[in-house]
């Protein structure tokens, strides 16, 4: 989708999977000056972790205590800030109960096949706002 007003341009998309037989959901904003983006899943979506990467690329991460979700959030800014989109949010919040080693290894797939979807989609918009 494609919101404008004025010369603000605003793209807003999602990646979606099922695991486990829960839903997990990326939604992404990205605007004429930065990217922002929620990822919730599992059992109980929350919010767990959010990390920024600045205008100049640092990352900050801070999570919730007992939470692990800023591992993806982190991934996730570093990678979209990597490409070169800054200043850049994730807010991160997945929940499944008594995750295996190898189930915990199946979430980070999950969203790292999720992130590589996002990835092109943000570099569409990104041309789509460079176009005149």
């Amino acid at each position: 989708m494609t919101v404008e007003k004025g010369l603000v341009r605003v793209r807003e998309f999602q990646a979606d999977r099922v695991l486990m037989n829960e839903p997990l959901t990326a939604k992404v904003l990205v605007l004429p000056v930065g990217v922002e983006v929620n990822i919730y899943g599992g059992c109980l979506p929350h919010i767990g972790a959010v990390s920024i990467a600045d205008p100049e690329g640092n990352l900050t991460t801070t999570q919730f205590p007992t939470h692990k979700d800023g591992v993806v959030s982190a991934r996730w800014a570093k990678a979209i800030a990597g490409k070169g989109f800054l200043p850049v949010t994730v807010a991160a919040g997945i929940h499944y109960d008594d995750l295996t080693r190898e189930e915990i290894a199946s979430v980070v797939k999950v969203t790292d096949e999720m992130l590589e979807e996002i990835l092109e989609k943000i570099q569409g918009a990104a041309r789509a706002f460079a176009a005149p």
